[in-house]
């Protein structure tokens, strides 16, 4: 009969291994489940001490700086908490860092006790804390112990019996908690937990199903890779590859025909000399790294450790081959047994492995060095403690040559790049190709016998940069090519590598935004300002998650009868600390970052649901950028939200700003709107660089005249402004065009526009931007409110 206390033991161990189950492992052997088991203690082991460390320093602090007289329960729970994650990180840090690990058991054992102790410890604090507080710490408390549950799930998601201990234990203590409250949110409030408990564990088991089978596929990947090496082996050339063996005392005792060949001496001028000797006897340690690895051979012996794939430049019989030897400690009766291991010739594949790296530094279309080439040659000079300046260079029309002439001619033109700032490069300077259109330059302190201000630096770059003004050649053309360049250096700008690739790039970027072809120095507001742009992308991601935008629409009114004819919706974003902010303050961001076409494809569904509460004759538009134009299947993107909101084609009216619409491919994206029967306005006309010519290009409906051209109306009251107001309006009529006066605010303006034949006024003359909901009182205020003709929506 059994020992009971041996029984128990294994009914433990029993218990536990189902607690540490994934769910998938039925088709597993044993030894397959015990190396996917191992791997996923490590993966715990990794992550489980930090994420339940910094969770019980950060739930401590709370729950002694809750406003609540809890005695001594509050220091006491905060004091256990910290001592007992304490304890456990450090058993898993151990076995994390420093290889220290019991049986696969006991570090079951070990994480179950952990996930009980710090489920009980919050469920605990759930209930003697929840009644105590009042509606305001409920919910910090509430909020805190939700997240604790998150934390847990994350380190323990691959153990599914685990996962479900965690997740009853704190759910049990938040719904006794929340069962506190009076009345029938108490139902509300569990109802809402087992809902999110339930989500937290479906999303916990998708997660940690991905989590596994990549587990899965590296164990699958290593035992292929072992198959593929051990039938490699059987398959080479046996003429490659001798035995050596030594005595304890490292002498080569016994020596085989095959190594005696291969040293190019007779068995017995080898036999009684050390393996060091011998080695040495044929050159290998005439360079740095022949001696450094005997040195390492060396030290194996000295340790009694295996070594394997130590690599040596040899000379035999005049010719200089590479050698690779491993080998081991022996084992047996002898006394005198020593070591014993396997040498091979590899003379060709240290060749070939030496061209392939020489390929890996070198860019394969330009020539040039590659980005890792260039930065470890960088880090050296660094390293030298000189100083140093880098540079990025960028071309500015690059992505329109591609587009219009092709990627081969853009391979060209890349070449004849390379070329030229090879022909402008001194001795000491780099230059590397990092990727696309974009290159680095970089010189040191000994490229000036002395630089006496900053100005030499950029003198040195104007003269690289004037390498493009000579047109380029290609395919029967001549190409003018511009670039832009920014510039940092370190130690004034930055303290590593890292840092200073940043400041280049910043450089860059400034130089772009001045208008292209400039040479931009950094200076610290560009950190400052891409600090500003990073924590603005953040706070957009959270804004469209949050749903954090919202429209106002602002009238606009015949100008020959004074009756309301639409409105313009704008968008606003109501940022939770900042207030309302304009799109001025954020547009670029999002345009830069993408974000601008789920945003806008939120501003035309609004706009469009809005339309449909609104007469069948009104008709609202979508300002778009050029991203949301190039963004894929925009036009059906459209095309289905009509459709869902059932609004009809002929009500929608997109906007483009002048300065935009420049490309062929936008030109192609607006004609498809048209065909849809959507009518097309270009909006602050004007301001941008467009022709009459270019407007006939494009399918536009309307003309919408920026308020520069009629904020000015008052202050000069000579016929200038008149004259080129009336201009435009005539240019607009010639073409066939309906015209809108923005930004119109006084009596005096609004003359002035009719006068000049402008039909359709908008501006606060006519009426603040007011939400969706007030539109139907403001309409039945307006005179005349039953004829409209048409309104825009625009995200500016």
């Amino acid at each position: 009969m059994d020992d009971p206390a041996a029984l128990r033991r294994r009914r433990v161990e029993t218990s536990v291994r189902k607690l540490g189950r994934s769910g998938s492992e039925q088709h597993l052997s044993d030894y397959d489940r015990r190396r996917l088991l191992d791997r996923r203690l490590r993966f715990t082991a990794r992550v489980l001490p930090w994420s339940f460390l910094t969770a019980a320093v950060a739930l401590s602090a709370i729950v002694v700086l809750l406003p609540v007289d809890a005695g001594w329960f509050s220091f006491a729970w905060s004091s256990v908490m910290l001592l007992s994650s304490a304890g456990f990180s450090v058993y898993w840090v151990r076995r994390a860092r420093l290889g220290v690990s019991e049986s696969q058991t006991t570090e079951l054992v070990v994480l179950t006790v952990e996930i009980v102790v710090w489920g009980v410890l919050l469920a605990c604090l759930a209930l003697v804390l929840f009644p105590m507080l009042d509606p305001g710490d409920e919910l910090v408390l509430s909020s805190t112990l939700i997240g604790g549950i998150a934390v847990g799930v994350f380190p323990t998601m691959m153990f599914r019996g685990i996962t479900v201990v965690w997740i009853s234990l704190v759910g049990a203590g938040l719904a006794g908690a929340f069962w506190t409250e009076p009345g029938t949110s108490r139902y509300v409030l569990i109802g809402v937990l087992v809902i999110f408990l339930g989500s937290l564990y479906s999303g916990t088991l998708l997660l940690a199903n991905l989590f596994e089978r990549r587990l899965r596929a590296e164990l699958v990947a290593e035992d292929e890779r072992d198959l593929v090496e051990l039938l490699l082996n059987d398959l080479e050339d046996g003429a490659q590859d001798w035995l050596w063996e030594t005595d304890s005392r490292g002498i080569a005792s016994t020596v085989s025909y095959r190594f005696a060949e291969q040293v190019g001496l007779p068995a017995a001028k080898i036999r009684g000399r050390t393996m060091h000797e011998i080695l040495i006897g044929i050159g290998a340690s005439r360079t740095d790294a022949g001696r450094k690895s005997l040195a390492l051979l060396a030290a194996n012996f000295e340790a009694g450790t295996a070594f394997r794939d130590l690599t040596l430049q040899v000379v035999v019989r005049g010719d200089t081959r590479w050698w690779s030897m491993s080998g081991h400690p022996g084992s047996g009766e002898r006394s005198d047994y020593g070591w014993r291991g396997v040498g091979s010739d590899i003379t060709h594949s240290y060749h070939q492995r030496q061209n392939i790296l020489r390929l890996a530094e070198v860019d394969s279309l330009t020539g040039l060095r590659n980005r890792y080439s260039f930065n470890a040659q960088l880090s050296s000079r660094l390293r030298d403690g000189r100083r140093v300046w880098l540079a990025i260079l960028d071309l500015d029309n690059f992505k329109s040559i591609n587009d219009r002439l092709g990627h081969h001619v853009g391979d060209d033109v890349l070449r004849d790049v390379a070329s030229r700032l090879r022909s402008v490069l001194r001795s000491n300077e780099i230059c590397g190709r990092l990727g696309g259109d974009e290159f680095a330059i970089a010189f040191d302190d000994i490229a000036f016998d002395d630089i006496g201000n900053a100005d030499e630096v950029q003198e040195r770059f104007q003269t690289i940069l004037d390498a493009f003004e000579r047109p380029f050649s290609l395919v029967g053309n001549q190409i003018r090519i511009r670039a832009s360049l920014g510039y940092g250096s370190m130690p004034d700008d930055a303290d590593s590598l890292e840092d200073l690739v940043i400041v280049a790039d910043l450089a860059l970027y400034h130089a772009k935004e001045s208008g292209r072809n400039q040479i931009r120095a950094f200076d610290a507001s560009l950190r400052d300002r891409a600090t500003g742009r990073a924590r603005a992308l953040l706070d957009l991601r959270r804004a469209l998650i949050d749903e954090e935008f919202e429209l106002v629409y602002q009238p606009q009114v015949s100008a020959a009868t004074g009756v309301v004819v639409g409105f313009e919706a704008l968008l606003r974003w109501n940022h939770p600390t900042s207030g309302l902010v304009s799109p001025g303050d954020f547009i670029s961001v999002a345009e830069e970052t993408g974000l601008i076409v789920p945003i806008g494809a939120g501003v035309l569904r609004a706009a469009c649901t809005a339309a449909t509460t609104w007469p069948e004759d009104i008709r609202v538009a979508v300002n778009v950028s050029q991203v949301q134009l190039r963004s894929s299947r925009y036009v059906e993107s459209v095309r289905r939200t009509l459709n869902e909101v059932k609004l009809d084609p002929s009500r929608l009216e997109i906007e483009v700003t002048e300065s935009l619409v420049i490309d062929d491919a936008d030109r192609d994206v607006l004609v498809q709107l048209s065909a849809l029967g959507i009518a097309i306005a270009m909006d602050d006309f004007g301001t941008g660089f467009s022709s009459v010519a270019s407007l006939a290009r494009l399918p536009l409906d309307r003309l919408k005249i920026d308020r520069a051209f009629v904020a000015p109306l008052d202050a000069d009251p000579s016929n200038s402004r008149f004259a080129v107001l009336r201009a435009v309006i005539a240019i607009a009529k010639s073409l066939g065009l309906d015209t809108v006066a923005e930004g119109v605010e006084t009596e005096r303006q609004r003359a002035i526009v009719i006068e000049c034949g402008c039909e359709v006024i908008q501006g606060y003359l006519e009426g603040v931007p007011i939400r969706a909901a007030e539109i139907p009182d403001y309409l039945n205020r307006r005179l005349g409110g039953s004829s409209r003709r048409g309104a825009a929506a625009t995200t500016e």
